[in-house]
C-alpha cells in the first residue's frame, strides 16, 4: 500500500514539475518575439525587418521544447492578434517564410492550438 501511495505521490510531482515548466514561457516573452513584426503584419512595411526575422528564430527556439510550450506560444499569438487592428492575412500567413523561419505552428487566428502534436 506504501508503495502506491508512494508511486502516485511521485507521478504526480512529475506532472506538476511539467507544467510548470511549460509555463516558464510567458506570454510576455511570446509578444516580445512577435512585437517586431507589427509594422510587416499590418501592411505598413513591405517585408519583415531584421529584428522581426531574429524576434522570431527566438520564438522558434522557445516552442523547440514540449507539446504544452507550443500550444501556450500558439494561444498567446492568437490572443495579442486579436487585439490588433487591420492585420493582413496574407503577411500574417508568409511570415514565417518571409523571414526563413518555419514556426511548429501556423500564425492565424483560427487554428486550434489544442491540436497541436
Amino acid at each position: 500500500m506504501k508503495t502506491l501511495v508512494a508511486s502516485l505521490l511521485l507521478t504526480l510531482l512529475v506532472a506538476y514539475v511539467a507544467a510548470e515548466r511549460a509555463h516558464e514561457m510567458s506570454c510576455t516573452d511570446v509578444d516580445m518575439c512577435i512585437a517586431p513584426c507589427i509594422s510587416y503584419l499590418t501592411g505598413e512595411q513591405q517585408s519583415p525587418a531584421p529584428a522581426c526575422c531574429d524576434g522570431l528564430k527566438k520564438l522558434r527556439t522557445l516552442v523547440a521544447g514540449t507539446t504544452a510550450e507550443r500550444r501556450f506560444a500558439c494561444n498567446c499569438i492568437k490572443q495579442a492578434a486579436a487585439h490588433l487592428k487591420n492585420l493582413k492575412d496574407d503577411a500574417v500567413s508568409k511570415l514565417p517564410a518571409a523571414c526563413g523561419t518555419p514556426l511548429p505552428f501556423p500564425i492565424s487566428l483560427e487554428y486550434d492550438c489544442s491540436s497541436l502534436p
